[in-house]
């Protein structure tokens, strides 16, 4: 079993190195605010979200925040009332701010992998009080998902199958520890 959990993990660090460097670093999108933000709004108003990834972190002046969620122009958490994928204002080190019409929002920099993750990792670390109970589970599940469903977006569409296979091995391997746990042969 230990041999099997390596290879996988060995296996996933090569597929996101080999993603980073066929799609090349993630270009830097840029929009403009068009509604004035408040440090307590949940809610980011753009003039277009066109280029930004579906969720992740977008930078404002010096401040950062994660995303569950994109309209066509506006930025904002998602799931249950925005608790189970919230708004994360000034994460990563940074500070909650107002910003004006017409600041400018762009991208951080960075590979495919920190662009699968990185808003997952943002709840995991910024989340706090009631709606740390409900957001830090669903974020540990979705980080734990893309263990087993590899980002292979840089194959095309002809070879994505390969991460159905990847899934199907994963599962099978959840599936073995489970049994192996119960009473089960031990292998």
């Amino acid at each position: 079993m230990g041999k099997g959990v390596a290879f996988m993990a060995f296996i996933f660090l090569i597929v996101c190195i080999a993603g980073s460097v066929m799609a090349g670093y993630v270009d830097i999108a840029n929009t403009r605010v068009t509604t004035a933000v408040l440090v307590g709004d949940n809610h980011i108003h753009v003039s277009s979200t066109a280029g930004f990834p579906v969720c992740g972190i977008i930078e404002i002046g010096n401040e950062r925040i994660a995303y569950a969620h994109k309209t066509a122009t506006v930025f904002e958490g998602g799931g249950f009332a925005g608790i189970s994928n919230p708004l994360l204002r000034g994460t990563q080190d940074t500070e909650a701010a107002d910003h004006a019409i017409d600041d400018q929002v762009r991208t951080p920099a960075g590979g495919m992998f920190n662009q699968e993750m990185q808003y997952s990792v943002a709840v995991l670390a910024d989340s706090a009080g009631l709606q740390a109970f409900i957001a830090k589970p669903t974020a540990a599940l979705r980080l734990l998902s893309s263990f087993f469903f590899l980002p292979l977006k840089f194959f095309g569409t002809d070879l994505q199958i390969l991460g159905i296979f990847w899934a199907v091995i994963g599962m099978g391997m959840i599936v073995s520890f489970f049994i192996a746990m119960a009473g089960g042969r031990r292998v």
